[in-house]
């Protein structure tokens, strides 16, 4: 179900949803070729005004798959806080769908990707968490 009282960034079913920064070159691209049901919501500002969140929320209302997106400079663990930080404020809302972590990064340090503070989100969400440089384009699930 779309987050109520919020509108959706994205038409209903959009063949492809673009979240960026107005400030910074990194995005994140999903795309439906199926045209599935998605909607997109500006969570940082917007759903949730204050404490750690993460930037976007795109869900497919069909498979009830959730991405929360995470657009960084580098700081990856803050990153992951910041994902886990609205997981848990949007718990109501997002507990019927698969939750998929993104972080874009403008820079990962390997040292930091390697960190056991990093690490222990990447053991917890087991395969759903991806980061990359830049950009991450992916299909929609």
């Amino acid at each position: 179900m779309p987050l109520k009282d919020f509108p959706s960034l994205c038409s209903k079913n959009a063949v492809q949803i673009v979240s960026k920064d107005k400030k910074n070159p990194q995005y994140h691209k999903g795309l439906n070729p199926r045209k599935a049901y998605v909607t997109q919501y500006q969570i940082d500002g917007v759903v949730i005004k204050t404490g750690s969140r993460c930037d976007y929320l795109l869900m497919n209302e069909e498979s009830q798959t959730a991405y929360l997106i995470e657009l960084k400079g580098s700081d990856l663990v803050k990153a992951a806080e910041q994902l886990e930080a609205t997981e848990r404020i949007l718990e109501k809302e997002l507990a019927a769908y698969r939750k998929l972590y993104r972080i874009v990064a403008k820079k990962c340090k390997t040292q930091e990707i390697h960190s056991s503070s990093y690490r222990k989100y990447q053991l917890r969400w087991k395969g759903r968490l991806m980061q990359k440089t830049g950009c991450i384009e992916e299909i929609i699930e």
